[in-house]
């Protein structure tokens, strides 16, 4: 089953890793930043405000609640994707991704967003799960 979702995944999110300030240019000193394209269409990029915030948030979640609000979020960012993702609906598919994509991160054992690896999540509709392939 696992050679399934690698496979035939029904969207694919890669990241090239946490990046500090002192490893891109033109950040200020205390920021750092999580970028990851979404598919082929878009890259989404979450400041350190914004990582840290949505990763305490998912702290609240019990193991069910995780599940199912990725389930929802990548069922959302399918048909956001297959709607060839209008310009006014952007926003919402980087927020379902990233949910996707930090509940991914947190089920595969990060347990801090400023260590989250070079990676590829792939979404795989049939199994209702991720597959996370880690140094992608």
């Amino acid at each position: 089953m696992l050679a399934d979702a690698a496979v035939s995944p029904c969207f694919t999110l890669v990241c090239a890793g946490y990046r500090s300030a002192a490893s891109h240019a033109g950040a200020s000193a205390a920021a750092g930043r999580l970028a990851f394209t979404i598919g082929s269409q878009l890259v989404a990029e979450l400041d350190d405000a914004d990582l840290t915030e949505s990763w305490q948030a998912t702290e609240e979640l019990s193991t069910d609640e995780a599940a199912e609000m990725s389930e929802q979020a990548a069922l959302n960012l399918i048909e956001l994707l297959e709607d060839g993702l209008p310009a006014s609906d952007i926003s919402e598919a980087v927020t379902d991704a990233a949910v996707v994509f930090l509940l991914a991160m947190k089920r595969h054992g990060i347990s801090d967003p400023k260590r989250i690896p070079a990676c590829t999540v792939m979404w795989n509709l049939q199994s209702g799960r991720e597959h996370v392939s880690l140094g992608s």
